[in-house]
């Protein structure tokens, strides 16, 4: 081997190595950006559940009772409380067959949703007998609504 060819290829392997060495850097800190920004996502859940909770429950019509907003892995659950329901004497498939569809639409469209359609990794609506057994939860992700 002669010297030039020699100092080639020490060069050839110091790009080489320098140039893992960014990609491992770049790897390192794009994963921190993600985690900063999924810490902000949760962080920002939390206060809007905190900002809900404040008021609820409340009523929000004759049959329904908001109950509470809970934080749960990146998404946010909202659970009500059906106040003329009883698990034991009607039928939860009827009953989510006739809320589905609503519930869906509501999350696509309503302004008051799109921070969770937008931001959060998904939207459950868990609802409750009039004696706070669950009878069903509807869960929705933001391709729902292209479907």
């Amino acid at each position: 081997m002669t010297k030039g060819f020699k100092r080639q290829l020490i060069a050839a392997f110091c790009v080489l190595l320098v140039g893992l060495l960014m990609i491992a850097l770049y790897r390192n800190f794009g994963l921190e950006g993600s985690t900063k920004n999924r810490n902000q996502l949760y962080q920002q859940l939390l206060e809007r559940s905190g900002q809900l909770n404040r008021d609820l429950p409340k009523l929000l019509d004759t049959q329904t009772r908001f109950e509470r907003a809970e934080v749960v892995d990146y998404g946010m659950r909202f659970i009500y409380t059906l106040v003329g329901v009883d698990k034991y004497r009607h039928d939860e498939g009827a009953i989510k067959a006739q809320l589905q569809g609503a519930m869906q639409q509501a999350f696509c469209s309503a302004d008051s949703l799109a921070f969770y359609r937008d931001h959060a990794d998904f939207l459950v609506i868990r609802y409750l007998d009039q004696n706070e057994a669950t009878l069903f939860e509807l869960r929705f992700v933001a391709a729902d609504c292209s479907a």
